[in-house]
């Protein structure tokens, strides 16, 4: 689990700075999404597959497990982390924090 507080600014080209103590852990590839409280929420390629597979798990019977479903894995997006140790941030997810 990735803990701590950091502040940091987009650059122009909409790319956030991933925290040094973080990179290892999350190697070249993470995925970024919609989070709780309008954050956003960042996990490395892996830990996205074992929760898309406890997300899968939930009734998709019942409006919330649903609108979860379609809140957090909708606004999932791939991306790498370049050598600088940097992610792009698409528009929509930017929106959302309010970055």
């Amino acid at each position: 689990m990735l803990i701590g507080e950091y502040t940091h600014i987009l650059d122009p080209k909409k790319r956030l700075s991933v925290p040094s103590r973080w990179r290892r852990e999350l190697g070249k590839t993470v995925v970024v999404t919609r989070g709780l409280d309008n954050c956003l929420f960042l996990y490395p390629l892996k830990a996205w597959g074992e929760i898309t597979q406890k997300i899968g798990q939930l009734p998709l019977g019942q409006a919330d497990p649903r609108g979860f479903n379609r809140f957090f894995l909708s606004g999932a997006v791939e991306t790498e982390v370049d050598s600088a140790g940097r992610i792009l941030v698409p528009d929509f997810l930017k929106t959302f924090a309010g970055l």
